[in-house]
C-alpha cells in the first residue's frame, strides 16, 4: 500500500503537476490523520473494555468479601441464640429451687458467657484501594463502598471492642467470676491432669448475688450485642445491593 502511494507522488512529481500533487498530498496527511484517529479509538476501546473488565473482577472479590462477611453475621446470631438459652436456662434454674450437678451449671454458665469477636473481611476493598478508588466508574457505588470500609465498619468494630476489651468491665467480671467458681486439678482415665472449674458453694451457688450479677451483665451485653448486629446486617446488604446492581449492567 505504502509503495502504491509513493509510486503515485513520483508520478505526480515527474509530470510537474503542482496542482495535482498539492492535492494528492492534502488527501494522503487526511488519510492518515483518519487512520491514526481510528488506530486510537480502537484503543481507547480496548483499554476502556480491559478497564471495565478489571473493574468487575475487582467488584466481585468486594462482593465475596461481603459475602463472607454475612457468614460471619450468621455465626453471630447463632452465638447470641446460644447465649440466651444459656441465660434464660440459669434463670430458670435459680427460679426453679432446685440443685444441679456441677457439669450442667458449668455448660450453663459457659453458655451464657459467650463472647463476641469482631473480625470483617476488608481484602477485596483494601485491592481496589491500592490501585486506586477512581477505578470504580460509578459515583454512587464508590462513595457507598468508601461508607462501608472507611466509616460504617470502624464504627461497629469499634463498639464491638468496647464491650471485648472494657478493662474494668473484665476485672469486675473476673472478680465475679472467681467468686463462683475455683479451679481444681483433676486426674483423668489416660492419667493426664486438667483444670477444671467447680463452684465455690455448690449449695449456694444459684443464690448468690455475683451469678445475678453476671447475669444482668451477659444480658445486657447481649441486648447491646444484637442492635450492633442488625447495623451490620444492614451494612453488608447495602453494601451487596450496590454492587449487584452494578455488576448487572
Amino acid at each position: 500500500m505504502i509503495k502504491f502511494f509513493r509510486k503515485i507522488r513520483y508520478n505526480l512529481i515527474e509530470q510537474n503537476n503542482t496542482g495535482k500533487y498539492l492535492k494528492y498530498a492534502i488527501g494522503e496527511i487526511v488519510l492518515v490523520v483518519i487512520g491514526i484517529l481510528i488506530a486510537l479509538q480502537i484503543n481507547n476501546w480496548n483499554q476502556n473494555r480491559l478497564d471495565k473488565d478489571f473493574e468487575t473482577v475487582m467488584l466481585n472479590e468486594v462482593k465475596s468479601s461481603l459475602e463472607s462477611d454475612m457468614e460471619i453475621y450468621e455465626i453471630f446470631v447463632e452465638r447470641a441464640k446460644l447465649k440466651s438459652e444459656g441465660i434464660q436456662e440459669l434463670l430458670e434454674m435459680i427460679a426453679s429451687k432446685k440443685s444441679y450437678p456441677d457439669s450442667v451449671l458449668r455448660n450453663t454458665y459457659n453458655k451464657m458467657s459467650l463472647g463476641f469477636v469482631f473480625n470483617y473481611n476488608k481484602g477485596g476493598y483494601e485491592a481496589i484501594k491500592s490501585v486506586g478508588l477512581d477505578k470504580i466508574s460509578n459515583d454512587s457505588l464508590r462513595n457507598g463502598l468508601i461508607v462501608t470500609y472507611e466509616m460504617h465498619y470502624p464504627r461497629i468494630e469499634l463498639f464491638f471492642n468496647n464491650i471485648e476489651n472494657d478493662i474494668t468491665n473484665q476485672e469486675y467480671e473476673l472478680s465475679l467470676h472467681n467468686a463462683l467458681w475455683k479451679r481444681v486439678q483433676v486426674q483423668m482415665p489416660d492419667n493426664s491432669f486438667k483444670l477444671i472449674s467447680i463452684p465455690v458453694n455448690r449449695d449456694k451457688f444459684l443464690d448468690q448475688t455475683e451469678l445475678i450479677d453476671r447475669i444482668k451483665i451477659e444480658q445486657d451485653n447481649l441486648n447491646s450485642m444484637t442492635g450492633r448486629m442488625s447495623y451490620f446486617k444492614y451494612v453488608i446488604e447495602d453494601g451487596l445491593n450496590l454492587l449487584n446492581k452494578n455488576l448487572d449492567y
